[in-house]
């Protein structure tokens, strides 16, 4: 089982082609505005349609990992989401780019609920939950700072602009899928790697898994918010102090690293702890809500950024580690319903959740031209933003502890699967013809 740190290390590079096809506007999004003239409502709208066909792909995503196996499922994926970078590189009106943005979105939901199975098969209860956050953590990371810095810095100093210095990261997103087909496997030699019947639709009717897409909603509602505006509102900033746009985009990019260190470094630890928390009866699903409600207090502090960048960063380094509890999610979801539909399972919580958040997002910018008490001011205009991020994570928080609640009074909890019943049901599965 020594390979499964190759599996976790190749998932990483692979959900990095992911996060950054998601991202890849954030950072670019001041010259992509300036190129065809976009409001806050237009740039909302392009992170959007990319989020809603990301949202309802899903669970088609899902059930193919879980039938034909999570390997062919992300080098098809990784493949196409370089085609639609490079696409979204040529557009030339705006129509084109909300095509390209929504193929993109296509592809791209290839890589979570795929890997979060195969992560599943590769990794024992006892340091799943560790497994999980480093991939979602380090994967997201990646993307995500390579969109807010990297190719903002190529398109300034090294590519002619935007266009070129996507079609650069597309040709290398390209060799990342050749790279995924070679090394990645869905499953241990002699294990189960594939389900006939991948997702029995009387799920549906499971109050814990509406209970599990509630708290996962709310980490995704507020990262669809927090990450998409971070780079633009510190751009703001720095440029109502006179700094140029140039180098106000630069400072922003730099700004949000901020809240990339306290994803890299916040949500591994809290998976590690996760896994010992687990023996002594505290769930991954109470620990996720518990940062859901600091998140909801975080984005009440955001206007103090205005006055403070140190206190902005402070903000975003700790908003890193508290919306990016979703893997606690993914891998509470994983020792409830098996391995072997764990993928199937989290394509369809996740299609809710990237349907609340895609909304989240598309709301928050015309929310935000509708609520500023300053008409024309552009940093006044993020007040409505912020309050999308506060209703949507203490919301989902407290409906999430409610359905907790009532579950445990009326419900017979499903037991989570032992280290010692993961050992078993692996060898039960071995001897299957």
């Amino acid at each position: 089982m020594a390979y499964r740190w190759i599996i976790l290390i190749f998932g990483m590079l692979a959900y990095t082609t992911s996060y950054f096809a998601r991202s890849n506007f954030q950072g670019i999004a001041k010259f992509v505005s300036a190129d065809f003239g976009l409001d806050k409502g237009a740039i909302g709208l392009l992170g959007s349609v990319f989020l809603y066909s990301y949202a309802l792909s899903q669970l088609p995503w899902g059930i193919a990992s879980d039938r034909w196996g999570s390997r062919r499922a992300v080098g098809i994926g990784v493949l196409l989401t370089g085609a639609t970078l490079w696409g979204f590189a040529s557009s030339s009106s705006v129509n084109q780019l909300l095509f390209w943005r929504a193929a993109n979105g296509v592809a791209a939901a290839a890589v979570y609920v795929v890997m979060a199975g195969a992560l599943a098969r590769w990794f024992s209860p006892k340091e799943r939950g560790f497994g999980q956050s480093v991939f979602a953590a380090v994967g997201a990371t990646a993307g995500e700072g390579t969109a807010n810095l990297i190719v903002p810095y190529l398109a300034v100093n090294v590519a002619s602009g935007w266009r070129q210095s996507t079609e650069i990261l597309a040709a290398i997103i390209a060799a990342v899928a050749i790279a995924c087909v070679v090394f990645l496997r869905s499953a241990p030699t002699g294990q189960q790697a594939t389900e006939r019947k991948p997702f029995d639709w009387s799920l549906a009717k499971n109050a814990q898994l509406w209970c599990f897409i509630l708290v996962y909603s709310g980490s995704i509602i507020s990262i669809r918010i927090l990450p998409p505006w971070l780079p633009i509102y510190a751009a703001d900033i720095y440029i109502s102090r006179g700094m140029p746009l140039a180098r106000a985009v630069i400072a922003a990019g730099v700004l949000s690293t901020l809240y990339l260190a306290g994803r890299i470094v916040g949500v591994p630890l809290i998976g590690f702890i996760s896994d010992r928390l687990l023996t002594k009866g505290i769930s991954r699903n109470s620990l996720a809500i518990g940062f859901l409600l600091l998140t909801a207090v975080l984005f009440q502090l955001m206007p103090l950024g205005i006055r403070s960048t140190f206190v902005l960063g402070t903000i975003a380094f700790l908003m890193g580690i508290s919306i990016n509890m979703y893997p606690l999610v993914t891998t509470a979801v994983s020792e409830a319903f098996g391995s072997q539909r764990t993928s199937s399972v989290m394509g369809f919580l996740n299609t809710f959740a990237q349907f609340s958040g895609a909304s989240a997002l598309l709301v928050s910018g015309y929310l935000g031209i509708a609520l500023s008490s300053a008409p024309g001011n552009a940093l006044a205009e993020y007040r409505g933003i912020w309050l999308v991020g506060i209703v949507g994570s203490a919301g989902t928080a407290l409906l999430g502890m409610l359905l907790s609640y009532i579950r445990s009074r009326w419900v017979e909890p499903i037991p989570l699967l032992t280290e010692e019943g993961w050992m078993r049901d692996q060898k039960n599965i071995a001897k299957q013809p």
